[in-house]
């Protein structure tokens, strides 16, 4: 349903604001009733264990790939009012606190990267600073692949009747949630096009304008995020850089076949990045 994607959009980008269940019912323009019932079965979620859960895996991600990242900045900036309340919901949904979370979360990972080395030699990982480009986009989830590439074709076709695109076509996908912390299932990808102008009433997402370190790739969401997880936990640390808090990894399409499933499409996978 178009108007709760709308709605997951926005909770996305606004999600250190005001967002109970009085707020995104009247931005989707229902009644507080009627916008619970179709959420949740849109979603499969009530509105609020939506936020919730959002809240708990965006803390678990930033337990991860920030381990310098204080418990307390962890909490205020994934939305909870105090590191109390962060403290009571963390541990009610994953049985240990934030602290033992990320130990555990952090010996796991580095197992798993020790057994992971691409081959840098073909495929090395390089940098190049990115200008900023604008997105016409829409949420959709990895576990769907077959929705991805039908994402993009909608998207174009969109960009295509209104003259916002011209030349090649560029195709982006924003990896809102990882594997790691978050059901496949249930991680968000934020596919976009990139538009020649901003255009209005349409869901919009602003990218680059930094360093990034990019390696390419091809082959599922699990590859992907095994090569992505390779640069975050081992090349970055080598080479001097850090990530930079806040901005998601993304991936770059090198060519675009709506034919061709996910899978089997060369992207180069994006992180931004600066000196530790």
């Amino acid at each position: 349903m178009e108007v709760i994607d709308n709605i997951l959009y926005y909770i996305h980008q606004h999600f250190d604001e005001d967002l109970s269940l009085q707020a995104l019912s009247q931005q989707a323009h229902y009644s507080p009733y009627h916008f619970h019932r179709l959420f949740k079965q849109h979603t499969g979620e009530a509105p609020r264990q939506y936020l919730l859960r959002l809240r708990l895996e965006k803390a678990t991600k930033e337990l991860l790939f920030y381990p310098g990242k204080s418990i307390y900045a962890i909490a205020i900036d994934c939305g909870f009012s105090s590191q109390s309340v962060f403290a009571r919901a963390f541990r009610a949904k994953y049985g240990i606190t934030a602290e033992q979370y990320r130990q555990q979360a952090l010996q796991a990972i580095r197992e798993k990267t020790d057994a992971f080395t691409p081959d840098v030699q073909q495929y090395p990982v390089t940098t190049t600073r990115m200008e900023r480009i604008h997105m016409a986009c829409e949420i959709t989830y990895l576990a769907q692949e077959a929705g991805i590439v039908a994402t993009f074709r909608k998207l174009y076709q969109w960009a295509l009747v209104r003259e916002l695109i011209s030349g090649r076509p560029e195709f982006y996908g924003v990896y809102l949630d990882t594997p790691h912390t978050t059901a496949p299932e249930q991680c968000r990808y934020l596919a976009g096009i990139r538009l020649d102008r901003p255009f209005a009433g349409r869901e919009s997402y602003a990218l680059g304008g930094m360093t990034i370190a990019q390696i390419p790739v091809m082959g599922g969401f699990e590859v992907a995020t095994a090569y992505a997880l390779y640069v975050k936990q081992r090349w970055l640390h080598e080479n001097g850089y850090e990530m930079i808090q806040g901005v998601p990894g993304f991936e770059r399409f090198t060519d675009m076949d709506f034919n061709k499933p996910y899978s089997l499409h060369y992207r180069t996978i994006c992180i931004g990045i600066q000196p530790a």
